[in-house]
Parts: structure tokens; sequence; C-alpha cells
């Protein structure tokens, strides 16, 4: 039977683990007895969070731990299951184990904040907003999670487009917990989504003063910050904030470096006269051990695009084969985002072009934001400005998320296009 130092124990990690601010060496450390079930439980929910394969490892060592105990107790059995999923890769049945805990026990914020996660890795935004959106409906207004939970529902909501409902329940989030860093950064995309770069901006540096390496979230929201000065043309800035913000990682082997990659990536987009070789080199140090490690498509990703980069093309082949090899079925469509990548390194702008043009709108298979998706169609449109197919250019373009804004940067692209369409051959 639990102790009440352990029911506040407990009740302490939850508030934690929904606010990213899990104190890890508490949950592990070992004394009389181990922390209690509900705790580990926890924690091994968090380190599957982070998506990478060390701390998947050590996730799946604790639940082998507590199977080997034989609990009965049938929410933790059927949380065993769901974590059991997750470890082996299988994140659409880890989703469904976790949705169908949240259905059985209203009010477990611990399997609310896991399947809200998993819906993110496996990119249903749909199905995100209706589980939060239903769940939060049961917590009491004092509950000190429900706060928390607004901010998952606001970024739910972002990533849904509905944006003003979003903004709203992230104000709600802030007032409770205005040190909230998730309902931050949701209101930090929904700046993004209406094209508020420099109050984004200002937004992220404010809330930024005075913070140290410890906070949660800290290189992803730097990534943010960089991005916007992208847009507005500020390229040292960005410059500054990749070697300061974004490439001081908190532990020396992370996938923090996916932020890394695909800033880079855009950099190299916009300003292709930049000399970003010391950087790629560096970053694809980082990324060469995933090769062994290999298991989310999103991460999966991130590696073969900066592989490619480098020119490691034995390496980007090798993994991709490895996915495919995984047994999990990988969307045709994801199959062409990464070849075209790889096409767009090589100079082959039009394949690549036709490849992401073709796939761009389903590049929510590989998980993650609307947001970091966004550069599969920026590459869609830079080669086929660059092979000089204004027609598909101008596909893109109208049927894609991030022209709807003005800046300086886009407003270049809106230029090289509008060169091309006088400067391409009439049809007969």
């Amino acid at each position: 039977m639990e102790k009440p130092s352990d029911m506040e124990f407990v009740e302490s990690a939850t508030v934690q683990l929904v606010s990213m601010k899990l104190d890890h060496e508490r949950c592990r450390r070992s004394g009389p007895s181990a922390p209690p079930v509900a705790v580990q439980l926890m924690l091994a929910v968090d380190l599957l969070c982070s998506m990478e394969h060390p701390a998947v490892m050590e996730a799946a060592a604790i639940r082998a731990s507590l199977m080997e105990s034989a609990p009965t107790e049938a929410r933790t059995t059927a949380m065993l299951s769901a974590l059991g999923f997750w470890t082996t890769g299988d994140l659409a049945a880890a989703r469904n184990g976790f949705q169908t805990l949240v259905d059985t026990y209203p009010g477990d914020a611990v399997s609310v904040f896991a399947a809200h996660m998993l819906d993110f890795f496996i990119g249903d935004a749909p199905h995100m907003l209706t589980s939060i959106a239903r769940a939060v409906t049961v917590f009491a207004p004092d509950d000190p999670v429900i706060g928390y939970l607004h901010g998952l529902h606001g970024f739910a909501l972002e990533e849904n487009g509905l944006i003003e409902s979003a903004v709203e329940r992230c104000r709600a989030a802030l007032e409770r917990n205005p040190d909230d860093v998730y309902a931050m950064h949701a209101m930090v995309h929904c700046l993004y989504e209406t094209g508020r770069h420099e109050e984004g901006s200002r937004y992220i540096r404010d809330y930024m003063r005075g913070r140290d390496a410890s906070t949660p979230m800290r290189i992803h929201i730097w990534w943010h910050y960089a991005l916007f000065e992208l847009y507005a043309d500020n390229i040292q800035e960005v410059l500054a904030c990749y070697r300061i913000g974004i490439r001081r990682k908190t532990s020396l082997r992370s996938a923090e470096d996916l932020d890394a990659a695909t800033l880079l990536w855009r950099l190299a987009l916009v300003r292709p006269s930049l000399d970003l070789s010391a950087y790629w080199r560096s970053l694809f140090q980082d990324w060469k051990p995933y090769l062994e490690e290999s298991w989310y498509l999103f991460n999966d990703f991130h590696a073969y695009l900066t592989y490619c980069q480098v020119g490691e093309y034995g390496c980007a082949d090798s993994l991709l084969e490895t996915v495919l090899a995984r047994g999990k079925e990988v969307p045709e469509e994801m199959v062409d985002i990464f070849l075209g990548f790889r096409s767009f390194t090589t100079g082959d702008y039009a394949d690549a072009a036709a490849r992401l043009a073709g796939s761009f709108h389903r590049s929510f298979a590989m998980g993650g934001s609307n947001a970091q998706r966004d550069v599969v169609e920026l590459t869609a449109i830079e080669a086929a400005l660059r092979c000089g197919d204004h027609e598909l250019a101008q596909r893109i373009r109208a049927s894609g998320r991030i022209f709807r804004h003005r800046g300086p940067v886009l407003d270049e692209y809106e230029a090289r296009l509008a060169a091309l369409r006088t400067s391409a051959p009439a049809h007969p």
C-alpha cells in the first residue's frame, strides 16, 4: 500500500512531468526502497519523450525491471504494455495504448501527456486535438496540472490551424504558470503561423533573458528565434544564434542536433553563397554515430539530410536501407522526401522538385510540427526555381504554407518566381 509520502512524491512528479521539469535523479534514486512504481513509469515516459536511443534503452530497462515483479494492477499493466510498444518503435500502437488508458481512467494526467506527445511524434494533429480537448474537461479547475494541460491544448489547436483559440489557451496556461515553457512554445508557433516574425523574436528574447542551459526546450526555442531572424534576413544574428544558442548542447550525445540540421539547411537555401562547410562537417561528426542507432523516422530524416549535405552518400544510403528494413511500412511520400533531399545535394534539381512537390503535403508522416516540416516545402520551391520550372514553383507557392506571409526572404522568393515567369518560354 502506498504511504502518504509516496503519494506526495507521485503527485509532485506528475506535475513535473507535464511541465517538462521531471527530476530524473530523484526518480532514479535508490534507498531502502525503490521509488514508487508510478514514478518509475513517469521516468520511462519522460525518457522516451526525448526520442534518443540511449534514453529509449534506459526506459526499456525500467520497464523490464518492473515486469519482473509481475504487477497485477490493471492500470500499471496497461501502461507497461503501451511502454513496450514505444520502446520497440511502434509509436502508433503506443499512442493507442495510452489513449485507451485515458479513456478508461479519466484524469490520468500521465497518460494524457504521453498520448499527446506520441501524437506529435507520429504527426497525427487531428487526434492530438480530439484527445486533449476531451481530456481537459475532466480535471478540476484547481488541479495542479490543469494549467499545463491548457498548454498542451493550445499547441494542439495551433497545429490544426485554430490560431485564435490556441492563443486563448496559451494565455490561460501562462496566467496560471508564467514559467510554462510548453505553453510559451505553443504561443511562439502561433506567432510563426501568423507571420509575426519581429514580435516572435522579441517574445523569445524576453522569455529567455536570464535563463540558463537547464531551461527545458532551450535549444528548440532558440531554433524558433533563429527562424524568425532568418525570414527577416538577419543572417549574422542567425549564425550567432546557431553557434551560441543551438550548438551549445545540454549533453554531448543528443538529438538536439535536429534543430541544428534544418537551420543550417534553411540557411544554405536562403543564402547559398555562405560557406557553411565547417558547420556541416562538425554537425556530421555528431550525427555519424546515429547510423548505428536509427529507430525514429523524424530523427532519421535529419541524419539523412546531414549525410547528404556533406557528401557522405554511403552513410545516407545505408541509413535509408535501415529505415526501409525496420519492418514498419514507410509511406511512399516519405521515401520521395528522403530521395528528393539527396537529389538536391547532387544538383539534380528537377528530380528533387518533382519528388518534393508531390510529397510535401504528406510530410506529417515523419512527425514533428508544421513549422519543422516547412523545410520540405521550402526545399521543393527552391529546387523548382533552380531547375527553371516556373509552373511547378508556382504550384508549390500557391498550395503551400510558408508563402502566406511577407518578409525580406520570402519577398526575394516572390521576385525570383516573377523573374522566372517572365523568362520562361511561351507555350505554343
